[in-house]
């Protein structure tokens, strides 16, 4: 078992008018471990090996009568089959995933068994026992098919983009979901005493009250700052939500997802940071389509993650970014690294929206300026209000919470009321009619 050859040497038979019972497609870069798979199965089954590639995997994963779909985790390729795995999680919830390695080799087993297959093959074991494996899996009675998640029209889903860390991306995308999250609660408290909530849904109002509306994706670097903010441990992470996405419903959105006190639920990068090489860009981005179907609004924050292969499978499913910047040198040049970077990828410039933070109209550059020299069009300008952050940071709480009027506040309050399409008569681009805005919402108050 230790002959190895490379992936060329592999024949892959062609997808369509196979014989056998059961077809197999092993995707290994060892044609050794085709051959004894071959062996140990016999007659019940065709082995069919391809590389660790999903575009070779493509022609038998839309072919009909698909059997069975074997990872090679042995190393040297473990990382591209725990890569793989995701794909194939995420693009195709129905196939069903085997795993294959040494058990001499802990870290080759313990990344399958991670990736959720349903049986593990052990190269050094003897081939009535793989043989027997797969009787096993041929004979499990099908796990139900769940029922497709159909995202709901109006749904909010919005990255926050951030070209290297400290620009206050973190601050703003913890602000914004939690200022959706509670103009929803008002929104139906106000429902409630009208009475057309219980009338409407015929459940408990206070408990349609409580249910999470927005949520907050902290998936921006450093890691976990947002649940600082929002101080939430954040058991259940970003990783347990790619490994479980078949799983991820209403139910447990509503068990295992921690949420701030207004009902914001909040997910982030596990504490562990190396889990993140489990996650692929495509399966990220399949975690935010399904949570189209369980939240109204998603602010994801991706500050100082500028991955642009990460980024844009993410960006692709949103359909828009805003582009958090500041008046610093290194802020501009490095924004302006990642929106050409995007671009490389394909990302359209049209896609990418401006917000300049921090701003102070006595230093840096002017705000059109700033966004003439990024090529983005300006959508929000937002004060510098970095000490009053702070000072409600240092309490455990966030701005909101401790100065209502504030003018950040007020200025994130416009965001929020724009993406529920009800602008504010306010005009954001512009800091002195802000300010003007700020001080009569501070009266009103």
């Amino acid at each position: 078992m230790n002959t190895r050859t490379d992936s060329s040497d592999l024949k892959a038979a062609p997808p369509a008018g196979l014989a056998g019972t059961v077809r197999v497609v092993l995707a290994t870069h060892s044609s050794a471990h085709a051959f004894w798979l071959a062996s140990a199965l016999g007659d019940e089954a065709e082995v069919i090996p391809v590389s660790l590639d999903v575009g070779q995997l493509m022609p038998y994963l839309q072919a009909p009568g698909l059997g069975i779909v074997m990872l090679d985790f042995s190393a040297p390729a473990t990382e591209t089959a725990v890569l793989l795995a995701g794909d194939l999680r995420s693009g195709w919830p129905g196939v069903v995933l085997m795993g294959a390695g040494s058990a001499a080799d802990s870290a080759s087993m313990l990344a399958a068994l991670r990736c959720g297959v349903t049986e593990f093959v052990n190269w050094d074991a003897s081939e009535a026992e793989a043989f027997a494996a797969f009787r096993h899996q041929l004979q499990a009675p099908a796990a139900p098919s769940p029922a497709p998640v159909a995202p709901e029209a109006g749904n909010i889903v919005l990255p926050l983009l951030g070209g290297r860390a400290g620009l206050g991306v973190t601050t703003l995308a913890t602000h914004l979901a939690v200022m959706l999250q509670e103009i929803h609660a008002h929104d139906m408290r106000g429902a409630v005493r009208r009475g057309q909530v219980a009338r409407k849904l015929g459940a408990n109002p206070s408990t349609q009250e409580e249910k999470a509306y927005a949520a907050l994706l902290d998936l921006g670097l450093p890691a976990r700052d947002g649940l600082l903010y929002l101080s939430v441990t954040g058991h259940f992470n970003f990783v347990d939500a790619v490994q479980n996405l078949r799983r991820l419903d209403a139910t447990l959105l509503d068990s295992a997802v921690e949420k701030h006190f207004t009902g914001t639920a909040a997910m982030a990068w596990p504490a562990d940071l190396s889990l993140l090489r489990e996650v692929s860009p495509v399966a990220a981005a399949n975690v935010v389509r399904t949570l189209k179907g369980l939240l109204k609004a998603q602010v994801i924050d991706l500050g100082g993650m500028v991955q642009a292969d990460f980024l844009e499978p993410v960006l692709r499913e949103c359909g828009q970014a805003w582009v958090v910047c500041d008046q610093s040198l290194g802020g501009i040049i490095s924004t302006a690294q990642l929106v050409k970077e995007l671009e490389s990828k394909g990302v359209e410039r049209r896609m990418l929206k401006l917000v300049l933070n921090r701003f102070n109209s006595q230093a840096g550059l002017p705000a059109k300026e700033v966004a003439q020299r990024l090529g983005l069009e300006l959508l929000y300008v937002v004060p510098d209000r970095a000490t009053a952050l702070l000072a409600a940071a240092s309490s455990g709480q966030l701005l909101s919470q401790t100065s209502r009027g504030d003018p950040y506040v007020t200025s994130v309050r416009a965001m929020a009321r724009a993406l529920l399409g009800e602008p504010l008569p306010a005009e954001p681009s512009s800091p002195g009619l802000l300010g003007q805005w700020a001080r009569r919402l501070r009266r009103s108050e």
